[in-house]
Formats: structure tokens, sequence, C-alpha cells
């Protein structure tokens, strides 16, 4: 008989309704020696992946379910023999998280009649509870077995399985591991529930059979039913192993099978040589057919395929991240960078030896993303879905939740929290610091990616269970790297405020233009007057190199062409920032000597300096002879938080490497000291490149039309700063800004007789009911003659009215009254409907210039005066 191994235990990826997390759980079952280990979190598998990482880590089995209970009663666990099974158990869990949401289906959701339904004949499904085991026992389609818990009595359950014929098999419910462990599952209960600790009765959480127990305890627990014993190790036996198909989950298109799939790829970038370079270009077709080479033998072609049908259904967007490096995605119109002409580094992005999937990164208009997304589903329906997020907790959500829960005061956690975000930790109760620490990081609920999408050949829960976000849309149970674990292959599909504001700009530029601007043709990479403002650090407003920061490095450059627009980019980020005054001295003319004439090549647009991530892969094929895989993953091992266990070994391997090429150890391990300066954030070339070209068409725009360019960067909310700072650019620039009007603005600024017009939406305070009607008045019935006007065919209410008179909007139309008289007019309208109104006292006059001041903070949060 197989020794004993835990294979029933509780996660805290069962959102606050567990404390462990998979790696302590790993951790115990290798410290008992153990063989197998299990994870079985309630109605989910979102720490699967995890769970699956530390068990193979530690040497164990893994095998793994879930705890099904969709009105908080358990009915039963479910493991999966197999991928089949796997899936079953997916659409089961789909199922119970839609019946759920609030926002779910009426009728309840039966997962024993599901079960009853269709069959479980890849599942192994064990429960303790009475009445589901006569129902499953009664249409039995599949492997069941009654649960006997090591802690609780279990004779009236023995009988009851011998009777159905079900065999026994005895199981830990662990969900302890430390005496600490049940006061902080019912601190993780109360803070799910919003109450207090005193709202939770110790009684209705696991007692103590939800500790852990040893492999002796557990036999002298069952010494009377060793049988239950031997089932449990026939369950880890059949059910071990990573349920993910060990390769990459591509999406199909259209059902192509790789050839069809492949063939038509091609042809597409055939046709894309033509609108790109006009025509067949032998050196363009040498980097295709080796681009397709990798490709093909990767199995990607369907990938691009997908890719390329979601971004030619939207005309501007920004390919970016690695896959800009790629001839074909340059082809296809994913990305607008040539990577020849910018010698961009293709195995950056793809390489023969690169074992994760690469993602392509596309930006949308802000604006328009959404609709990105909807055709993704409406076109691949049950077959895609989002990443998800696993939202966990930090510092602040983890006091103030605490402390509600403990039964704290408003007033009190307000302090506490403030006290502990200002570095004061020794202000928090060291029961609640105790309570935060161990709360920090733990997951508290499923989020959703920023961009993250997935596509899979056939239905979605064959691969991953999903759920229905607040938007609407459906998630998978795992965040990105999860994701990756499971063979599923990213889009990220993400908005950008700065596509937008270009896109308004060239078409309020275009009305006014013979030859309009066209989107994908538009270039000013040569012109000198951009080069010149760019150089000058006048980058306000121009997406990507407006920060402080950045606008100084363009001055102490003096360079503003595309290429080092591009450096700056990158330069700037915390990975490389450490050399930006080396950098600037060799920039001005420094004499200086490459680290090894190995590398002399690689670094020389650079200066000599390590900017980009691939400078990492590049400098070590050159220098120590790395492949293209292996640069690769040392790449990505400096960003890993086991770096430093690991990145001992890398070193000797690229010194030893360096030595065999004859580099000298000093100039070695400068290079070394490069690549170590990687660990923060930074961009890969081709990223940088691909944003430069956004804020090079954007810089050329605000030296042509500086006020449509601003109109267009306040309207999309774009930038760096605040709303006033680009109001004030606008004022520098000469060009008067008029305030908000009935008859003159819309809803956003706009722009009118070369002046700047405020828009509506600007006002705070005022219901946008009224603002539509307003608009909508103005549309039917023309100009308002005056506030009377106004109020007869506007629905208003008096605190919309005090926010348009005290804003201005009514200045137009007073017919020489001043603002204190337009209320009198209102107020009098309002109480008396005859002709004639009694005149203003001549006291109300006008307000003065400090109130009129204060007004337009107050109701517009602006100064435009």
């Amino acid at each position: 008989m197989m020794p004993y191994a835990p294979i029933h235990c509780r996660s805290h990826f069962s959102f606050l309704s567990g404390c462990l997390s998979p790696r302590a759980i790993c951790s115990f079952a290798a410290r008992i020696g153990a063989e197998y280990v299990g994870l079985t979190d309630i109605n989910g598998l979102y720490g699967l992946p995890e769970f699956i990482r530390e068990a193979l880590r530690l040497g164990l089995q893994p095998l793994a379910g879930a705890v099904v209970a969709p009105d908080e009663k358990p009915l039963f666990t479910a493991y999966w023999k197999n991928r089949r099974g796997f899936g079953r158990l997916c659409g089961i869990l789909s199922r119970v998280a839609e019946y759920r949401r609030p926002e779910g289906p009426r009728n309840p959701y039966d997962p024993l009649e599901d079960l009853l339904d269709g069959g479980w004949e890849d599942l192994w499904l064990l429960s303790a509870d009475h009445g589901v085991l006569r129902r499953l026992a009664a249409g039995r389609r599949g492997e069941l077995s009654a649960a006997l818990v090591c802690g609780r009595p279990f004779a009236a359950t023995a009988a009851l399985a011998r009777e159905l014929g079900v065999r026994l098999l005895a199981v830990n419910d662990l969900v302890y591991l430390d005496k600490e462990d049940p006061a902080f599952l019912r601190l993780l209960r109360a803070m799910d529930g919003n109450v207090t600790l005193e709202d939770i009765p110790v009684s209705g959480l696991p007692g103590k059979e939800g500790f852990a127990v040893l492999p002796a305890d557990m036999a002298a627990f069952f010494s009377a039913v060793p049988e239950a014993l031997e089932a449990a190790g026939d369950l880890a036996a059949r059910c071990a192993g990573s349920p993910f198909p060990g390769g990459y989950v591509f999406p199909r298109f259209r059902n192509l099978d790789d050839g069809q799939a492949f063939r038509r790829l091609r042809s597409l970038c055939l046709a894309g040589m033509n609108r790109r370079y006009g025509g067949v270009n032998p050196e363009v077709l040498t980097r295709l057919d080796y681009e397709l080479s990798v490709i093909r033998a990767k199995g990607f072609s369907g990938y691009f395929l997908v890719v390329h049908d979601i971004t030619s259904r939207f005309g501007r967007t920004c390919g970016r991240g690695s896959s800009a490096s790629s001839i074909v995605s340059y082809l296809l119109g994913i990305t607008h960078v040539d990577p020849l002409a910018h010698r961009l580094f293709f195995e950056r992005f793809l390489n023969m030896e690169r074992k994760d999937p690469p993602d392509i990164d596309v930006d949308f208009p802000w604006d328009e993303r959404e609709k990105a997304l909807q055709y993704v589903f409406k076109t691949y329906g049950d077959r895609a879905a989002l990443v998800a997020d696993h939202v966990s907790f930090r510092l602040r959500s983890s006091l103030r939740e605490g402390a509600r829960a403990f039964g704290l005061e408003e007033e009190e956690i307000r302090r506490i929290v403030h006290d502990a975000e200002g570095g004061n930790i020794t202000a928090v109760p060291d029961y609640l610091r105790r309570a935060g620490m161990r709360l920090s990081g733990m997951p508290r609920h499923l989020g959703t990616h920023p961009g993250g999408v997935v596509i899979t050949p056939g239905p979605m829960t064959d691969y991953s269970p999903v759920e229905i976000s607040p938007a609407g849309f459906p998630v998978i149970a795992w965040e990105k790297d999860g994701a990756e674990d499971a063979g599923l292959v990213k889009i990220d599909l993400l908005g950008n405020r700065s596509l937008a504001v270009l896109r308004d700009t060239l078409e309020l530029v275009n009305l006014q233009r013979e030859a309009p601007l066209d989107w994908e043709t538009f270039s000013p990479l040569k012109d000198r007057r951009t080069r010149h403002m760019i150089e000058r650090g006048d980058t306000l407003g121009v997406f990507y190199v407006e920060s402080p920061a950045t606008r100084l490095l363009l001055r102490k450059m003096g360079r503003g062409d595309y290429e080092h627009l591009v450096v700056a980019g990158s330069i700037i980020r915390p990975a490389a920032n450490r050399y930006i005054d080396e950098y600037l001295r060799r920039l001005s003319g420094e004499p200086y000597r490459p680290p090894h004439p190995l590398v002399a090549g690689v670094l020389k647009e650079t200066c000599g300096i390590m900017v980009y991530q691939e400078d990492v892969a590049r400098v070590s094929m050159a220098a120590s002879g790395f492949s293209a895989g292996e640069a690769d993953e040392l790449r990505k091992l400096l960003s890993r938080k086991d770096r430093e266990a690991l990145l001992p070994a890398w070193k000797e391997r690229f010194i030893a490497g360096a030595r065999k090429l004859g580099m000298d150890d000093p100039s070695a391990q400068e290079l070394w000291e490069g690549i170590l300066s990687f660990d923060g954030y930074s961009f890969c070339k081709a990223h940088s490149a691909s944003y430069a070209l956004v804020s090079y068409r954007l810089a050329w725009l605000k030296d042509r039309y500086p006020l449509e360019f601003f109109t267009q960067v306040i309207n999309n909310g774009g930038g760096f700063y605040s709303r006033q700072v680009y109001i004030n650019a606008v004022r520098r620039k000469g060009f008067s800004i008029l305030g908000p009007d009935v008859n003159h603005s819309n809803l956003k600024f706009t722009v009118e007789e070369g002046k700047l017009r405020v828009g509506l939406s600007q006002l705070k305070g005022i219901r946008l009911e009224c603002l539509s009607d307003l608009l909508e008045s103005r549309r039917k019935d023309g100009p308002f003659r005056d506030i009377e006007d106004f109020a007869r065919r506007v629905p208003a209410s008096f605190a919309d009215l005090r926010v348009l008179i005290r804003s201005g909007c009514f200045d137009s139309v007073a017919g020489g009254r001043s603002r204190p008289e337009l209320f009198w007019v209102y107020y009098h309208r309002e109480r008396n409907a005859s002709f004639f109104l009694p005149p203003p006292p001549p006291a109300l006059g006008e307000y003065p210039p400090e109130i009129r001041l204060a007004d337009e903070v107050k109701t517009l949060d602006l100064v435009i005066s």
C-alpha cells in the first residue's frame, strides 16, 4: 500500500477561504516524505500553475481537482484522470461561476444533474455528503468514492458506502499547518463578508480535523478501514500529472491546418512587401524566408493570422514590444517600424531555442480598444477570453480590511494606514501588523489583465475555467505567468490615449488641408524643423518623451533625429539610466574604448553602452559565444525573483565563454556589470522604436499645428501632466482661451477661429443629462436667445443653472445683465410666469474679479482667464 500523501489540500487560492500558499502545502508534503501532493481549492483552479511549479520543484507528483460548492456547502470533490477530465471539470466550474455571479442566470445550476446527464468517466469524484452519494450512485457514470475525513466520525458514511457499493477513500482535509492558522482563517472569512470577527463563529470553520496529519496518524485513524487508504493511493497514482499540454496552444484561423495557415501567411506577407516596399526586395525576401522558417517550425502561423485579422479591422494601431523586430509583423501591418532599416533584433522576439511563447502587443486608441475586444469575442466566440490578474493584498488594503474585521473605527483605521504608508509601522498595533504581514501578497480576488487575450483551437473551457468579468468579458483562471504555464499564447490588446491624440489631430488638420495626411504613409522622420524642436526638448504633450527627465535628457543630448530619440526613450528607463552621464559624455565627443573589440559593432550605435533589453543577448552571443536561446534565457533570468540564486552559475559560464574567445577577465567583468544593470525595468529597441515613431508624428503635428494638437491632447486626457499645464501651453503659443458657452461649446474642447474653446464636459457639478439636453435642444431648435429661452427649452435644475451661470456659459446671451442679475431673472421666472419681471436691485451689480476667478476654478477646475 502506498504511504499516505496529502491529496486534499486547500490553499489561499480559495480566495479568503484558505490561508496556505501552494508552496507551504508542497513543502509540508516534501517534509513528510510523500510522493504525491494534491490541491483541491473551492470552486476554482486559480492556484493550479503555481502549485504544479512548486510540486515539481520539490520532486513531488502533483494531482489536483476542485471542491464544487455552488451554494457554499461542498457537494463533492472532483479530480481529473486525463485532459478530457480536466476539460470536463473546467466546464463545471465555469457554470458554477456563472451561477454564483450576481448578474447570472436565475435558474439554479445543479452540478449533480450535470454529472448525471453528461457522465464523469474521466473524473474521480469523492463526497462525504450522504445525499450526494445516493444521487450519484443511483446513476453512476464514472469513478465515485465516499470520502472519510481524518478526525471526523465515519461509521455512518462507511455503512452507506457499503450499501451503495461505493469505495471508501481516506483523506486529510488539510486547511491548517500551524496553530495560528484557524484564527487567521477566521479573520479572512470576516474580511470576505465585510463583517467583524464577532460575526464569524468558530463553529462555522474547520476544526481540528483541518490540521495536517502525519502518515502514522492517518494509518492509526483508519486502521479499521485500510482499504480507504489504499483507495487514496490508487486515486493519487491514476490522477497525478499536469493537465497542461506541454507545448503551445495556438489559435486556429478559420480552421486552417498548419500547412494552409503557413501558405496564407506567406501570401499576405508578399502582398505586404508590395505595399511597404513597392515590390519584391531581395534583402527583405531573405529576411522574410528566415523568419517564416522559424514561425513554421514553431507552429506560429495561425497565431500571426489571428493577430493580423484583429489589427486589420482597425486602421490606427501601434504594434510594439519585441514583435516590432519582425519583418513578418511589419509586412502584415501589425507593426509600423521597418526592422531592417532600423536594425531591430528578431531573435529578441523569436528564435528556434526559445521555450516560452512570445506575445504580440498592439496598442489601439483608448476609445477603440473595447471595439477590438468586442470583435474578438464576436468572431472567436467561446474560444476567446481575457487573461486574469490575481489581485493581491498590499499594505493599504491588508491594513484597512484587517482593521475593519478587528472592529476598529474608521477614524482610527485612517490614522493607522496614514502612519504605515508614511513609514511609521510602529504605529500599527502588533496584532494588526502581524495579520497585515501575512496578508501582504495573498490573492484577494480575480481581476483582469490590462490587455491580455488568449484564443484557443476549441472551447476555452477545454483549457481553463472561465468566468465573466464586471465588464461582461470572459476571463480565464490565471494571470500571465499561469497562462504561459498552461501553454496559452497571449495577445496584448491595449488602449493608448496618444494614438487617439494622433488620430484626432490628423482628422482636425485634414479638414483644413487640400492634401490630407494618411495615417499609414505619414512619416516626418526626416523633417528638420521637427528634429530641431525635439533636440530643444520642446516635447510637452508629445507621447513618451514629455516627462521632465526626458526633456532634460534631449536638451543635454542635443540630438533630435529619430535614431537618437529611440535611444533616449530607452536609456531613461531604470535599467540603463545609471549610464546616462557616461553616454552623454561619449555622445558629445569624449573618446572611449569599447569594452572589447568583440562587442564594438554590437554597441556602436549607443557609444559602447548597453541600452536595450536585447543588448544582454547580443553581448552574450558576441562576447561569450552563447546561442540565441541561451542568451535570451539569461535576459529573462534578470527579471526573475530567484535570480540571485541562479546568476553565479551564469556568470561563470559567461566569463568562461569570454575567455575561450580571447577576452581578458576585466573586460568580461565590465560587460557582466552592464548585463546586471538590466535587473530593472527596461525596453527592447523594437518597443522604443515603435513608440518613437508615434512621438515623431506627434512632434511634427505639434510644430505645425500646435492649437489643434493641444486641443486633442486635452480632449483625450493624454499626457504626463494635468489639463491646466496644456491650457497654459496653448496660451504661451499665443492662442486665446474662450470660456464655456451655451451656444458655442460642444462637449469636448474645440478650435474656434484660431482660439481654444472650453468644452462643456469640463464643467464640474452639473448633470450629464443636462448637458445632453442642452446640446440636443441646440441641434434641433438653434441657439439660445437668453436665459429665459434656455429655461423653457432645457429641463435644468437650479444646481445645473448655478454651474452654467457662475462658469460664464450665459455671458454671451446675458443681454447686458450681470451674473447675479441672471440668477434674479431665473428666480423670478420660476416664481412668476407673467410677462413682466421686477427690475433687479441696483445693489446686485457684478461679482468682483476675485469671486469670478474663484468661480472659474470651482466650476471648471481650471484657470482660463
